[in-house]
């Protein structure tokens, strides 16, 4: 699970993509940014998969 901090992070940084983006997520499907959007914000397995990889990559980024 995730915090509302990183949750609202995300959504944040989901909302500067550009509308026409697409994102394959391995054997999930191909999800636009609004897509991944209503996945974090109803907090699906998908909605957590995206949470944990972006906050690793800011972690990452920030080490």
């Amino acid at each position: 699970m995730f915090s509302k901090e990183e949750k609202e992070i995300v959504l944040a940084r989901l909302q500067t993509m550009p509308p026409g983006l697409r994102m394959s997520i391995g054997g999930q499907g191909t999800f636009d940014k609004w897509g991944l959007m209503k996945e974090v914000e109803q907090e699906t397995k998908l909605g957590e998969l995206v949470v944990k990889v972006y906050m690793d990559n800011l972690r990452q980024f920030k080490g």
